[in-house]
């Protein structure tokens, strides 16, 4: 268990995390009925839920007295580039229908990841090509979302859109690591894991500050 030390802090700190952001990204929207802030609580939903899975997985995967594998990297690699996905195209247009769609889509995408979280113990081991293209998916879309935040703070400058990019660039920080420590040695990718996840959480750091000024 003493080798799951720093993962297992980095989960429990990403998923209390991204759960504060998501239960403050609700209260916003109970307020204000923005439907992109509803888009990122659902996507801090997944993000805090795949911390916690992965989390729970080092722990039953790593017992002595297991009786199930959880393969639970697929419910954490989709789930998050689900939830980005949907966060760069809740960005893309402003128009009400199209965001109370997106919406509806993507409550109906969280509820089927939820059903792929529960047949973790029956799915197969991910394999580093399907690994690769999640993780190039996740990456793709929150250096997308830096630029929309980037260029909106240099057109008009508020502390939202400025927390949001660099918290968006501390993601796409984080994702390009993860891609690069499957084609490293071996005894450079405990570092560049690490390395990628305290990355992250500072990237999760930064949205508590977007949402808390919001």
């Amino acid at each position: 268990m003493t080798n799951h030390l720093i993962p297992n802090l980095l989960d429990v700190s990403l998923c209390l995390v991204a759960l504060f952001i998501s239960v403050r990204s609700f209260d916003i929207y109970s307020r204000s009925r923005q439907s992109r802030v509803f888009i990122l609580g659902l996507s801090m939903v997944l993000v805090s839920l795949s911390a916690a899975a992965d989390f729970t997985a080092n722990y039953i995967n790593s017992s002595p007295a297991r009786v199930i594998i959880l393969h639970t990297d697929w419910f954490l690699f989709i789930g998050q580039a689900v939830g980005f996905l949907f966060i760069l195209l809740s960005l893309m247009w402003s128009s009400d229908n199209y965001l109370r769609s997106l919406v509806r889509l993507n409550s109906v995408a969280v509820a089927l990841l939820l059903i792929l979280l529960l047949l973790s113990p029956a799915l197969p081991p991910m394999g580093i090509l399907t690994q690769t293209v999640f993780n190039f998916t996740r990456f793709i879309a929150c250096l997308l979302i830096f630029f929309v935040y980037f260029t909106g703070y240099m057109s008009k400058p508020t502390r939202f859109s400025l927390f949001m990019s660099i918290s968006f660039f501390f993601f796409t920080a984080d994702y390009l690591m993860t891609l690069e420590q499957n084609y490293t040695p071996v005894f450079n990718q405990n570092l560049i894991i690490a390395l990628a996840d305290i990355v992250g959480v500072l990237g999760l750091v930064m949205l508590v500050g977007a949402v808390s000024w919001e």
